[in-house]
């Protein structure tokens, strides 16, 4: 797959494809080393730790760009969002306010009706599989490809029991380009604080 992002469509098919049985989506994230989650804190019934507090998902289950306020947006040094419909989801794509060939790309993925379980559930397709924390929310950087050394990272985080929210970074220049898993778990934790009301 032609992983260069010239044109949204291509995007569109960057960050999240179907894939697995079941209809389940899947993103093709990359992933990096983090702290693993306790496999005891699995949820029973699904196959993905369980989310501590569900967050308030209202505002981005119909616009993503709602992952981030103002405040959060300025301190990542993004510009306002784009949002835009996929048939996973609502979608909303950031660029660097300095620099717009470095995006992040994030996907409320309503598609999918049992959360980050549904990611768990198809990781026999990823290349890659590392369980972390986003601000105390359960998470995976997930990928079939591993295009960590050319600027692309993703996270999916829980936000629910029922679900996920998939980051792609897409950095081509300055730090996040050498290394962009670090850009994806501040969003995060960004999109977190937001979505607590913070």
């Amino acid at each position: 797959m032609n992983r260069r992002l010239t044109a949204v469509p291509a995007l569109v098919l960057a960050v999240l494809a179907l894939a697995g049985c079941a209809g389940k989506t899947r993103g093709t994230a990359n992933p990096a080393p983090s702290t693993a989650a306790s496999s005891s804190e699995t949820a029973g019934g699904g196959s993905a730790p369980k989310v501590p507090s569900p967050l308030n998902t209202a505002s981005i289950t119909s616009d993503a760009c709602a992952t981030l306020s103002s405040s959060a947006r300025s301190s990542l040094s993004l510009g306002e969002g784009s949002s835009r419909t996929t048939s996973n989801g609502p979608s909303c794509t950031f660029q660097e306010a300095a620099d717009p060939g470095n995006q992040i790309d994030v996907t409320t993925v309503t598609a999918n009706k049992n959360g980050l379980s549904d990611v768990y559930d198809t990781k026999a397709n990823d290349a890659y599989w590392e369980e972390t924390q986003v601000g105390g929310y359960p998470a995976v950087y997930a990928a079939a490809v591993d295009g960590r050394k050319n600027g692309k990272c993703g996270l999916f985080v829980g936000v629910t029991d029922e679900l996920a929210v998939n980051i792609l970074v897409q950095y081509d220049h300055g730090a996040g380009a050498s290394d962009p898993c670090p850009v994806a778990q501040k969003f995060g934790e960004a999109m977190v604080q937001t979505l607590m009301g913070g």
